[in-house]
């Protein structure tokens, strides 16, 4: 009989906790986080896979100064890593350090307009993301690019080799700015025995999508 009364207070005791629990549960507030996502306005490329540059910078012509150079650069897109380009720049060669030390022309003035065309394929290594403020977004790309073509300078026409690195920022779905460095080397013996010419580019560019 002891036993039997002892269960039935322990199962009346099981019973108001459990109800004074639930009871309490159900009276606590709930309270929404004060989470708001923020809106963020990303440009993607568009469509389009032309891309047209318009570029300008400095070209460092080994024994011959840096010069100004600008140019252009017509892009096709063969997917979101690949893509091909035609690059044409015109700058001008300054006077070596022998020309200024003897007073003597070792090429006359027409032949330092120093022009360059080539065709280059390109890999977009790292693309990503940057941040303008806490609403713009900005895509990016981390390039890099290669190939062939040729330079006249010096009177004469010379096959060149060029290899380089860009960085891409898309401000709007059809227009990016571009940063490029790329070398440029081709053979020359203007100043003396025939040697492989270095030269350095840096540039920037604004590019439109059509």
């Amino acid at each position: 009989m002891e036993n039997r009364t002892q269960r039935i207070l322990l199962t009346l005791l099981l019973l108001v906790s459990g109800g004074t629990t639930l009871a309490a549960e159900r009276m606590l507030p709930l309270i929404p986080p004060d989470v708001k996502p923020e809106p963020v306005d990303e440009s993607l490329i568009d469509t389009e896979n032309f891309e047209f540059t318009a570029f300008a910078g400095l070209l460092s012509i080994e024994d011959f100064e840096s010069s100004v150079l600008y140019g252009g650069r017509l892009t096709y897109h063969l997917s979101e890593d690949l893509f091909i380009e035609g690059s044409y720049g015109m700058a001008e060669g300054g006077k070596t350090s022998f020309e200024k030390l003897a007073l003597a022309e070792l090429i006359s003035d027409s032949d330092r307009d120093y022009t360059y065309y080539s065709a280059n394929v390109g890999w977009n290594v790292f693309p990503g993301e940057a941040f303008i403020g806490r609403r713009y977004a900005v895509n990016t790309n981390f390039y890099l690019t290669a190939g062939v073509g040729s330079t006249d300078f010096a009177g004469d026409s010379r096959f060149t080799v060029n290899f380089g690195a860009g960085f891409q920022a898309l401000m709007f779905d059809f227009m990016a700015l571009h940063f490029n460095v790329r070398e440029h080397m081709f053979d020359i013996d203007v100043v003396g025995e025939k040697k492989t010419s270095i030269n350095t580019e840096v540039s920037l560019g604004v590019s439109v999508f059509f």
